[in-house]
């Protein structure tokens, strides 16, 4: 078929793939000079029409998506004994086709695919739509990274049924308890397959696997999937997936902000660090560095409380740094002088002795300091004071920030910056993670100024309380 014209306007190039009834090619067209997928279904006599059906239904139900996390649907028509879904070309594999030529994915970039994922199921359900056929192989990774939801053959909207009572559809190995119970498909049905893909991303294999599909189906029922053993992959992480997986439909996540607050979960660390808390209730944009001043506050105490000043958090964050910085330098400063001498009088002017020159007295050997070792520089104080993961949180604030904006790729680009960064610190690289914050703060001010990104004053309160203990790379310091 290579080279054939659909309904004049489609020129068929390159086979990418064969699944079910249908064929995916990659094609041309003509009319608007761009390349496109056009899936293919070979219309034939007998029982393939309710196929035909269903693929009419994935025409609709996916051209009322519009979404970046969802395959744009752009045509449907018929050729001869053919019937053809014309959407995006996405020129990247599908996650089972990764896992197959790369391995398993990180646990950073699954818990990015979770994130981008949830939010295209998310809007499905929103249009009314359930895909009752989550599976790897039908999420895209793009080469930008952006996870693309799409074959939505038997997907139905939630107000109607489109399949008899007892037929089953989807993949045994991601199918839901209720729907192997008979129940119609729910929203929460998609997000346990959405949990079963996630844990094959994390383990290689679904949660249950079995000789045959009767066994499978079964121990959805009624089996507990084992835990995930990854070095790499944190206690927020696995226990979304598990929390996906649960048995009963209300026990599981049922939104992208669900999904995206199970991931955020920073590890307890003892350390002096900047946290990642800034009240919500107090707007401020990523490209105004500079604090403002708190409007005048009112009322009784009780009603402080709830509306705490982000002004207040930056003194605190502020005064906490500087008695730490101050102990350091008081720290060099003691041992780098003589030590004081008996029945001086505290009030006498320091400049009066320092200024008229004399030999310093020998000091008793029970008060020789101790060789003192080299003075901690700002950059070492740096990698104390901001850790890790606090750089991971903000990566993980600003990517969930990036899926609204369709054009504007800031978000994602500036979310690597902050991973680099935090990869660069906890390998000691203090200067690299300078220069990977800076470079993510950049890209999201101009975002800002462009109406490209819109910050949120959480993410704006780690900027700027990093920014304070974090040194410029281009400052000397």
């Amino acid at each position: 078929m290579n080279g054939e014209l659909l309904a004049g306007r489609y020129r068929l190039l390159t086979l990418l793939g064969r699944g079910g009834a249908g064929e995916v090619w990659q094609a041309e067209d003509t009319v608007l000079a761009r390349q496109v997928a056009v899936k293919l279904l070979r219309r034939i006599e007998g029982d393939t029409l309710d196929a035909v059906e269903r693929f009419r239904a994935e025409a609709q139900s996916a051209a009322r998506l519009m979404h970046p996390n969802v395959v744009a649907t752009y045509d449907v028509g018929a050729e001869g004994e053919h019937v053809f879904l014309v959407m995006e070309l996405v020129k990247g594999p599908d996650l089972q086709q990764l896992m197959r030529s790369s391995g398993l994915p990180s646990a950073t970039l699954v818990a990015d695919i979770a994130t981008q994922s949830a939010r295209g199921l998310e809007a499905a359900h929103a249009a009314g739509i359930i895909h009752r056929d989550v599976k790897p192989g039908n999420l895209l990774l793009a080469p930008d990274g952006t996870v693309k939801i799409t074959d939505f053959g038997i997907a139905k909207g939630v107000d109607t049924e489109a399949t008899a009572v007892g037929v089953l559809l989807g993949t045994a190995s991601y199918v839901s308890p209720e729907q192997v119970r008979g129940e119609a498909a729910t929203p929460a049905s998609d997000w346990y397959s959405f949990g079963c893909v996630l844990y094959e991303l994390l383990t290689g294999a679904p949660p249950f696997t079995g000789p045959t599909t009767e066994s499978v189906m079964r121990q959805h029922l009624d089996a507990v999937p084992q835990p995930i053993q990854r070095a790499d992959v944190g206690p927020a992480l696995s226990g979304l997936v598990l929390q996906l997986l649960a048995k009963n439909p209300q026990d599981r996540p049922s939104s992208a902000a669900e999904v995206s607050a199970q991931l955020i979960e920073p590890s307890v660390d003892n350390s002096t660090q900047v946290l990642p808390f800034v009240p919500a209730a107090v707007p401020m944009a990523v490209g105004n560095w500079e604090e403002e001043e708190p409007a005048e506050q009112t009322g009784t105490h009780r009603a402080e409380r709830k509306g705490f000043p982000f002004a207040k958090v930056i003194v605190a964050m502020a005064v906490v740094l500087a008695a730490v910085i101050g102990g350091l330098l008081l720290r060099e400063s003691v041992s780098n002088e003589p030590p004081a001498q008996a029945g001086g009088t505290p009030s006498a002017p320091v400049a009066k002795v320092t200024a008229t020159p004399k030999p310093k007295p020998t000091p008793t050997p029970s008060k020789t300091p101790k060789k003192s070792s080299p003075t901690p520089t700002k950059t070492s104080q740096a990698s104390q004071l901001v850790s890790p993961q606090t750089l991971q949180v903000l990566a993980q604030l600003v990517r969930q920030t990036g899926g609204d904006r369709k054009g504007s790729r800031a978000p994602r680009e500036a979310a690597r910056d902050l991973d680099q960064a935090a990869q660069a610190l906890s390998e000691g690289d203090t200067e690299s993670a300078a220069e990977n914050f800076y470079d993510a703060r950049k890209r999201l001010a101009e975002a800002q100024q462009n109406h490209r990104w819109q910050s949120t004053p959480q993410i704006s309160g780690m900027f700027a309380a990093i920014s304070q203990v974090l040194p410029r790379p281009d400052s000397g310091e």
